[in-house]
């Protein structure tokens, strides 16, 4: 007869290599990513400090696109100022003095 400790490991062994698998792929994937990112900001397709084409509403953005993002992701005070990005172009509270996308500076010092 198996004994019930055997079966136990035999099982958590499975699901352990199951895992790693599924683990191995996600890296895979993530690295791949991050690859080709690196390709394209070296070729010019990509600005270098911007997660992604997609990422943010850049100054290209039209008003009616960058009040969608606004109202999607709350980025308004009060009285409806807001403050892009000089580097990256999100839109930022007026409150923040560093762009919560990219770090950077908002206003200059004084």
């Amino acid at each position: 007869m198996v004994e019930v400790g055997t079966v136990y490991l035999a099982v958590i062994g499975v699901l352990l290599l199951a895992v790693l698998a599924l683990g191995l792929r996600v890296l895979g994937d993530i690295f791949n990513e991050a690859r080709e990112r690196h390709r394209r900001r070296k070729s010019g397709d990509l600005e270098s400090h911007t997660e992604d084409e997609t990422s943010v509403p850049g100054p290209s953005t039209s008003p009616d696109e960058a009040a969608d993002t606004e109202r999607e992701t709350g980025e308004r005070d009060r009285d409806g100022a807001s403050v892009p990005c000089p580097r990256c172009g999100a839109i930022n509270d007026p409150a923040f003095s560093y762009c919560r996308q990219c770090a950077s500076r908002l206003r200059p010092t004084g």
